[in-house]
């Protein structure tokens, strides 16, 4: 059976919008073009405005913009043809039933654009994995990050670290090779202080890991306090909407209410939890604590509400809560510590300054976190197993099982960019891609 090289998909999201990008890529992307624009000759990397038809009934589809792009010179590494039409879907299905009349053409599996560029070597996976975390960036930090693993500041990193391990390994295959003559026991000891000196290195590399899922997954906030103080006010106010009910009655809120936002360039989940009603006898709001009080202890930030001195509870109080004492455009200003601040949600007073407070804290929280480049987990386990086999190869005196040790080590960063890969490993990171990427 012929095996079809040649693959084809809409490149841009499927519905009505001013422009749908298609992409064509393979041995058979130009001579498709030029029986789609019956018979026009395009050179490559000129924009060139063309009608498109039917290939067999040669009724007209649209009127666009096609580009060609000769191997390797293009995303994929193959001759690839992308083309700009009007973005309707009338438009996108009849391109797609004509594309599919060519035999030589199919259409692509999720992220075939992308894995196609992986293979002829205009991608390593580092970059790859920043592509689909480009795609999904819903903030300025996320994009930042992404960026600059795509534009191959990762791979760097990565590499430099592999060519010093297989600098080091040929050392040792070397003294395997040539047994009669013995290895100086200098190299030996500056070959194991350079192993040190990059443990440490990739140790304080794997710590800047907490700080990547902090910008991918985003910050966690959450409300808490006891019934009726506000919390369902202030979740409503720092979101924008009434997503939460606000009543007088306590215990209206009895679950959690999840939101996210964008806070200065960076992805914040807020919470709006249960009151904590400690004198509760009723199953479900208690469920409804249980679970406010599992969020807060996961929650990087917490927002602490309180409509009276006495209703403080200091365990609750820790470098991570803002406390603030609600509802004082209804009660005389007390004396209240330095550490709460006091604010009507209600009339908005004092707003700035908790505002102010709670921007500084996100930011303290990410701190030097866009500098980063850990961004997957995988990374973090294939470092973590790297370092396991360097320490059992500085302490191994027989040469050829340092070698291998060394040769493991190597192997773990080389899976990061694939420079040692799986085809299992592939078909994951791939199938998160969407279609026509």
């Amino acid at each position: 059976m012929k095996t079809i090289n040649t693959i084809f998909a809409l490149s841009s999201a499927y519905g009505k919008a001013g422009v749908s990008v298609f992409r064509i890529s393979g041995p058979a992307s130009y001579d498709i073009l030029n029986k789609l624009s019956n018979g026009k000759k395009f050179l490559p990397n000129v924009v060139k405005f063309t009608n498109i038809y039917h290939p067999k009934t040669n009724v007209l589809l649209d009127s666009c913009m096609a580009v060609f792009f000769k191997g390797p010179a293009s995303y994929t590494g193959e001759d690839t043809v992308e083309l700009y039409t009007h973005g309707s879907i009338a438009v996108i299905d009849s391109i797609y039933e004509a594309l599919s009349n060519f035999k030589d053409a199919r259409i692509a599996e999720k992220g075939e654009f992308t894995k196609q560029a992986f293979l002829n070597n205009k991608l390593d996976l580092t970059q790859v994995e920043a592509i689909a975390d480009l795609i999904d960036a819903e903030t300025e930090s996320q994009r930042k990050l992404a960026l600059s693993n795509t534009n191959g500041e990762a791979s760097k990193l990565y590499n430099s670290w592999r060519e010093k391990l297989v600098k080091i390994l040929a050392w040792c295959e070397a003294s395997i090779d040539f047994s009669d003559d013995e290895m100086p026991k200098d190299v030996v000891e500056k070959n194991d202080n350079d192993l040190k000196k990059l443990i440490s290195e990739i140790e304080k590399h794997i710590e800047t890991s907490s700080s990547a899922q902090l910008i991918k997954q985003g910050l966690k906030v959450a409300i808490i306090g006891k019934p009726n103080v506000g919390k369902s006010s202030i979740f409503n106010k720092i979101i924008g909407e009434n997503k939460a009910i606000v009543s007088n009655i306590a215990g209206t809120t009895r679950d959690a209410l999840d939101a996210s936002l964008d806070i200065d360039g960076f992805k914040v989940n807020i919470s709006d939890t249960a009151g904590l009603n400690e004198k509760t006898s009723d199953k479900i709001e208690k469920k409804g604590i249980k679970k406010a009080l599992d969020i807060a202890s996961k929650a990087d930030i917490k927002i602490y509400m309180v409509d009276g001195i006495r209703s403080i509870d200091e365990k609750k109080i820790d470098g991570d809560t803002i406390v603030l004492f609600n509802k004082i455009d209804k009660k005389q200003n007390q004396n209240l510590p330095k550490n709460i601040i006091p604010i009507s949600v209600k009339t908005g007073e004092n707003w700035n300054k908790f505002w102010n407070i709670f921007t500084k804290k996100i930011k303290s929280k990410m701190q030097n976190s866009c500098d980063v480049t850990l961004t997957q987990q995988r990374y973090k386990n294939a470092l973590n197993n790297c370092i396991e086999f360097l320490k059992i190869a500085i302490k191994e005196s027989q040469i050829d099982l340092k070698a291998e040790n060394l040769r493991l080590a190597s192997d773990e960063i080389g899976s990061i960019t694939g420079k040692i890969y799986f085809n299992e490993l592939l078909d994951n990171i791939f199938s998160s891609f969407c279609l026509g990427k």
